[in-house]
């Protein structure tokens, strides 16, 4: 979720695990006692998944698109990128779904110059489902579909961003690549030279260091794409060209869904992430999302082979019974709920306001407000494959409960006359309505005088992310899902002033934070080649950060996921944010 330059972590994958997984599913019998609960961690099943069976799939609404490039982060394309839309690389499975994995590719990729260039090469065998081969061309073609602003609306835009592009300002002056994708005959040649083919291997030239681009190669945006599967039909954005273990049976239906079965172009020894072990898999899609929980209570026929990303109400925990409790899951989304203080705010720009707020703030009246659980003192260092999101400690100074009188202390050893005017906006809810009254509460008892305004959802960010908003208001509502697990796919989107604020307004930084520490620390991760210490990199820009009283962190959010008694091998994936369809099995 962001509009600038971000960063992550890199690992490669062996011959070894290409040939674990590509056995993993067999077509061998299993005995009946191989049928282990399922808990709320990774599955408990035992035993070897077998091949076979049909995986139901209950979906809320309606899928958008199935076309990688139109696909943003989320529970749709983690789907399409295990069932059939391959990358140069992909998140591992089991301890490893947090490392980025090769998987079109032979490796995750090889960094020259600074990591300003990258090479993959093609694993020999690739295929589309039509038997032909994923070339080069088919990256490269898939990469160029992202520049054209005519027709993409949606996904990720990383590549316009980072390609090493000539670049022109448009007449809303804002800065944009020259080059404007497929049909763009006059600038083909600048983007010829920032992706480039030879033979099997593509090269990428950026703009400058970024050590983390394997990550970022793996979302869906840089998905290869079959030039001839570029359509005007009504129903393009819904044909599948897939290139990996399953492809489209029939059409998709529009509200109402349709059926993945086996690719048999698909070689499993080239694909070294995905068991495919159901032989077809039938999405429901249109439903309500009660219609959804209440088929997984019931399991009427198929219903006991289902999966879904519906939230289930948190209540389900409390209720008897080791059948249902099985079958229940409680993962981290990957969310995380913060305030952004605003820098620019006379009131804010006090540190001792600062300090006292952040002490006074009770994050776990806020979690159980907003209906859920979650790590109720969460920093952006969750996100690195190396931190548990349990072993968090709060921030300096900072209890999950809050200490309001210890801040009004604060307040009054500094002088700071009170109450503090405070103004206060978020994104207006039923929930987040009770959870910003709590959250007044505990700042009204250390000596603010809060001010709250709730705006509509869908005006929000509209609304925060306007010029008049730094005069307007003292303190944001913000939430974050990064796009790769790392505080580099964060902090740099949020609080690094230089690729965000501008005269036409804060960007996603809408605290107007703008710190030359901080700054100096993203800049030192993005030359900082090894993985680990990078990671230390970016846990130091956190702690400085917070220090500097940018952001309040509130909670680390989990979801409630009930699946059917007959899912076996069950995972949620911590990248992801659901059910991996890479080692689910229902025999």
């Amino acid at each position: 979720m962001v509009r600038g330059l971000t960063r992550s972590l890199a690992a490669a994958v062996g011959a070894a695990i290409l040939a674990a997984t590509a056995a993993a599913c067999t077509g061998s019998s299993e005995p009946a006692s191989t049928q282990a609960a399922l808990g709320s961690a990774p599955s408990a099943s035992t035993g070897q998944p077998q091949r076979g069976g049909a995986l139901q799939v209950l979906v809320a609404g309606t899928i958008a698109t199935w076309d990688p490039q139109l696909m943003y982060v989320g529970p749709e394309a983690f789907f399409a990128q295990r069932t059939f839309a391959r990358g140069l690389t992909a998140y591992g499975t089991g301890d490893h779904q947090r490392d980025v994995q090769a998987d079109l590719a032979t490796t995750t990729g090889t960094p020259s110059d600074g990591a300003r260039t990258w090479s993959f090469t093609l694993r020999p065998g690739v295929t589309w489902q039509d038997g032909s081969p994923i070339t080069c061309d088919d990256v490269r073609h898939g990469v160029a579909r992202t520049f054209d602003r005519r027709t993409h609306i949606g996904g990720t835009n990383y590549a316009s961003f980072l390609l090493d592009i000539p670049t022109q300002v448009t007449p809303e002056g804002l800065e944009k690549p020259v080059y404007s994708g497929p049909g763009d005959t006059a600038h083909q040649a600048d983007f010829e030279r920032a992706v480039s083919c030879k033979g099997s291997t593509i090269t990428f030239r950026l703009r400058d260091s970024e050590p983390d681009f394997p990550h970022i190669v793996a979302l869906p945006e840089f998905a290869p794409r079959k030039a001839s599967s570029d359509t005007k039909s009504d129903k393009a954005s819904y044909a599948v060209m897939s290139s990996g273990p399953y492809r489209l049976k029939g059409p998709w239906v529009v509200g109402q869904g349709g059926t993945f079965v086996r690719n048999e172009h698909w070689d499993p020894r080239t694909d070294p992430i995905r068991r495919a072990c159901p032989d077809e898999i039938q999405v429901t899609s249109g439903l309500g999302e009660q219609t959804v929980i209440q088929r997984l209570l019931n399991q009427q026929d198929d219903d006991a082979y289902a999966v879904s990303w519906v939230q289930a109400s948190p209540t389900l925990r409390n209720q008897a019974g080791t059948g249902l409790q099985a079958r229940l899951t409680f993962p981290y989304t990957g969310n995380v709920d913060y305030l952004a203080l605003n820098m620019r705010s006379k009131v804010i720009s006090d540190p001792a306001v600062r300090k006292a707020l952040a002490l006074s703030t009770n994050r776990a009246t806020y979690v159980t407000a907003t209906g859920g659980e979650g790590a109720g003192t969460p920093t952006w260092s969750i996100l690195s494959p190396t931190v548990d999101p349990e072993s968090v400690n709060p921030p300096p100074g900072a209890g999950v409960e809050g200490d309001p009188e210890g801040a009004r202390r604060v307040l009054q050893q500094a002088g700071v006359k009170l109450p503090v005017p405070l103004r206060v906006v978020y994104a207006r809810s039923v929930l987040g309505d009770k959870a910003y009254a709590a959250l007044a509460a505990g700042w009204e008892r250390a000596g603010f005088q809060v001010d709250l305004t709730g705006v509509p959802a869908e005006k929000y960010y509209e609304t925060i992310e306007k010029p008049s908003s730094v005069s307007s208001f003292d303190v944001f509502r913000g939430v974050w899902t990064p796009d790769w697990p790392s505080a580099g796919g964060v902090l740099p989107a949020l609080f690094d002033s230089r690729i965000n604020i501008d005269s036409t307004g804060p960007g996603q930084d809408v605290g107007y934070f703008n710190s030359s520490a901080v700054n100096a620390l993203i800049d030192k991760a993005d030359v900082t080649p090894d993985a680990r210490a990078r990671a230390k990199v970016w846990e130091q820009a956190d702690r400085t950060l917070r220090d500097e009283g940018g952001y309040i962190a509130l909670s680390a959010t989990k979801a409630l996921y009930l699946h059917g008694s007959g899912v076996r091998f069950y995972e949620d994936h911590a990248v992801g944010g659901i059910v991996d369809l890479a080692t689910v099995a229902v025999r």
